[in-house]
């Protein structure tokens, strides 16, 4: 892996600015190139799969005709956009979740925890006679690093003439996981048509993921994916290419090594916390919401960036996803200590 010293990246204040291109280095405040759409009836809507989350910490990986007694164990809703919304509704946005259930007891679960916590959810369906989405997460007990094991019903999915482009369209930022790529590129075109920010929290490339990065404003995305994508074997040509296919600002994170964010012909590095890991589940989802709530405070890119790596960096430090959810006033206090 590529990290932050390969870059040499000199920092200017509050993050580190390396040039892409011509022009000038940005002035510390400036805002992001991202313009987000006027009044609207909820500031971010997601729209992917929830799971139910069985998480298994493990003292080593299991192998093959082994046992071992679990060091913990938990179930909790969870899932990458479910999550986030999540994170962004108890930070004080409006939000709204479009997405399937199974008629199950975790579908039940999963749903009874969205309506708890206010997310509107008149977008969603329940699928009748059809299970939940289902992840065993084995984390390891030494380094918080998971491995996630994963069953999806066949019929789950919404079907393109089930998506309503209304509530789609709800919200000034479109977050979405593209699991279901037909479905996600209909969603997107919609949601570019009326000038909502798309955003996406993507795996792995897909046969048609270029089609959707045309589409998307912001993609944040672990270096995994950004190497698969672009063939790259260093970060800032990898941002290079994947700003080229469509996103006005693209971002790489690095786990430890912290992140890289690209926009404006610029590069910017924002490291990450030095905190006790637990479990590193929820990681991503904690760092998309933290981006997403900087960006529609108007905050500069490496501003955003910091607080969703103060925010993914609380979220490793317990078990779970919804339970480790760091309070806003948490996040902005690391974030405060740092600078």
């Amino acid at each position: 892996m590529t990290g932050p010293p390969q870059l040499q990246a000199k920092r200017r204040g509050d993050a580190a600015a390396l040039r892409l291109g011509s022009g000038q280095a940005r002035r510390r405040g400036d805002g992001s190139a991202i313009r987000f759409p006027g009044a609207k009836p909820f500031d971010v809507v997601g729209f992917g799969f929830n799971t139910s989350d069985h998480l298994c910490v493990v003292a080593r990986p299991p192998g093959f005709d082994s046992k071992q007694r679990l060091s913990a164990y938990t179930q909790q809703p969870g899932g990458q956009v479910p999550t986030a919304l999540v994170a962004l509704q108890r930070w004080g946005l409006r939000t709204a979740y479009v997405g399937p259930f199974g008629d199950d007891d975790g579908g039940r679960a999963q749903r009874a925890s969205l309506a708890a916590e206010g997310i509107d959810l008149r977008g969603t369906r329940v699928r009748a006679g059809i299970g939940s989405h289902t992840s065993i997460i084995l984390v390891d007990a030494v380094s918080g690093e998971r491995t996630v094991l994963w069953q999806r019903p066949d019929g789950l999915g919404l079907q393109a003439d089930e998506l309503d482009r209304k509530q789609l369209t709800a919200g000034r930022v479109l977050l979405m996981d593209a699991d279901d790529e037909e479905t996600a590129l209909q969603a997107a075109a919609w949601a570019k048509a009326e000038d909502v920010v798309v955003v996406l929290d993507v795996d792995r490339p897909g046969p048609r993921i270029r089609e959707l990065l045309a589409l998307t404003d912001v993609l944040v995305a672990a270096w995994e994916f950004a190497a698969r994508l672009t063939g790259a074997t260093e970060v800032r040509p990898a941002l290079q290419q994947m700003l080229r296919l469509g996103p006005t600002l693209a971002a790489v994170t690095l786990g430890r090594g912290g992140a890289l964010a690209a926009e404006r012909g610029q590069l910017h590095y924002v490291p990450a916390f030095a905190v006790p890991v637990a479990d590193t589940t929820s990681a991503g989802d904690l760092f998309h919401a933290g981006c997403i709530y900087g960006l529609l405070q108007g905050w500069s890119v490496p501003h955003a960036f910091r607080f969703a790596a103060a925010a993914a960096a609380l979220e490793c430090t317990r078990l779970g996803g919804r339970a480790a959810i760091p309070s806003l006033e948490q996040v902005r206090s690391l974030v405060a200590r740092r600078s």
